[in-house]
């Protein structure tokens, strides 16, 4: 590959990355053609972005950005995956597609924030919720004192209807 296009894709790729918060890198070799285009799928249909670099690329991409100790474990095949707005979906993916080929796939690493992570931490990445996941929690959370209340407040009309019920059915016997 000439340098200039080394220097041209890493140039590309740093502007793409600059702003994602996490990016989690992974390692195939032995993948079927429709294997890889089996990940490709995956990853496109949770709306991330996948590709395979040379190390050398990425190291150019990443180097002098908050991803910068992703240089350490760039060795072997690479494909760099990250989706803009949920750091875990990429993560989650490559968890997912590792049960199925675990023998020719396998995950290397990852950054998020700065912070490098292993393939544990990005196991933990993966078992975090995703916004909608968040959004979602956060609106149960909030709505659940206001169905508490409601409870609250209707127990006496609740309570006097059942003493008034009761009364009826003890008159009717």
């Amino acid at each position: 590959m000439e340098k200039a296009n080394k220097i041209e894709q890493s140039t590309e790729l740093r502007q793409r990355i600059e702003d994602v918060g996490a990016l989690v890198v992974v390692e195939f070799s032995g993948l079927t053609v429709a294997e890889a285009e089996d990940l490709r799928g995956r990853f496109r249909e949770a709306g991330c972005s996948y590709k395979v670099y040379k190390n050398s690329v990425i190291k150019y991409a990443v180097d002098g950005t908050k991803h910068a100790p992703l240089g350490e474990i760039l060795k072997g095949t690479s494909g760099l995956a990250y989706h803009e707005e949920d750091p875990g979906a990429p993560a989650r993916i490559a968890k997912e597609f590792i049960k199925d080929h675990e023998d020719h796939f396998g995950i290397k690493g990852g950054i998020i924030d700065g912070a490098l992570l292993d393939p544990g931490g990005v196991d933990r990445l993966a078992a975090m919720p995703g916004p909608l996941e968040l959004k979602a929690q956060l609106l149960a959370l909030l709505s659940t004192p206001a169905t508490q209340m409601v409870r609250v407040l209707n127990a006496p009309a609740q309570n006097l209807l059942n003493v008034l019920n009761a009364k009826k059915d003890k008159e009717a016997a």
